[in-house]
């Protein structure tokens, strides 16, 4: 009994010294507080990993601006993210979070971006890990061009499956986007020269930017895979274009080597997106394990 009431009394100021942390980083009432407290101390009733960890998380949640009403939401997908992927909890709300910043996606959809994440880490060459590390890098490109989260994940999935690391392939082809998104507003000989090789005039092209510019790309790199096909040298046309950087041209080739790889991403990353169930049905199996109940 006495070793007992020692454990549970060392568990109880265990806790309270990890829950001061997310005081630290929430701004809150003492009422929503204890809200916060019981639900960590629900949450790891109904998860493989301890009160404390929980609350870890819960900590940058609130460091990263995530507000009070989806900090559980919020520490629960990325609880659930690291049980059931190879991304660490803390790693994944630090990328996740700074994801939605950049994106100013809802605080409510990163249930969505867990899920897509796991549909794609289970059906390509890549990781998770993999894939958030390139969407990132994407991530500032992609907003300003007008992409998805979603479309972005897909890219970031397909980029990866290719064996581009997130530091060369997420600069290269945020620079690829950036260059048809200024021949898109400035137009002259670069618009037709990127029109031209996706099989369209400069202004359809255009049209087809403005309003999805990942069809647009998707249309340029089919168009310059048929190039080698109608006597033509693909890193010629990328030449012509000004696509002259090393690093570059090796991420749109690699890219025009997987057109399919491409197209098939991006589909799986938006059904994902709008399912939203690949991450739960996913940390529901590790928790149904005996290893993941006894903890």
């Amino acid at each position: 009994v006495l070793a007992l009431g020692a454990t549970a009394i060392k568990a109880s100021l265990d806790f309270e010294s990890t829950f001061t942390s997310v005081r630290k980083t929430v701004d809150a009432t003492e009422e929503e507080y204890d809200r916060l407290s019981q639900s960590v101390k629900q949450m790891s009733t109904e998860v493989a990993a301890s009160a404390e960890e929980i609350a870890e998380v819960m900590s940058i949640a609130g460091q990263l601006g995530i507000e009070n009403e989806h900090l559980a939401e919020f520490t629960r997908t990325m609880i659930d993210l690291g049980n059931s992927t190879n991304l660490v909890a803390a790693d994944a709300a630090s990328e996740a979070a700074r994801f939605a910043n950049i994106m100013g996606m809802s605080q409510g959809q990163f249930q969505n971006l867990g899920s897509a994440l796991v549909d794609l880490g289970n059906n390509y060459a890549t990781t998770e890990s993999e894939i958030m590390a390139m969407s990132l890098r994407l991530a500032g490109a992609g907003k300003q061009v007008g992409l998805s989260e979603a479309q972005i994940l897909g890219f970031a999935a397909a980029l990866s499956s290719v064996g581009i690391e997130a530091q060369m392939g997420g600069s290269a082809f945020s620079k690829a986007l950036i260059k048809m998104e200024v021949a898109s507003a400035t137009g002259g000989d670069a618009l037709e020269d990127f029109g031209k090789v996706a099989g369209m005039t400069g202004q359809q092209f255009k049209a087809l930017w403005d309003s999805d510019p990942a069809a647009a790309f998707q249309s340029f790199i089919v168009g310059l895979s048929k190039m080698d096909e109608e006597g033509e040298s693909a890193i010629a046309v990328l030449d012509d274009i000004g696509v002259k950087e090393v690093r570059l041209r090796d991420t749109m080739l690699r890219a025009v080597n997987a057109t399919d790889l491409f197209s098939r991403a991006q589909n799986m990353a938006t059904s994902a997106w709008k399912k939203n169930t690949a991450l739960s049905e996913e940390a529901n199996k590790r928790y149904a394990t005996t290893e993941s109940k006894l903890k």
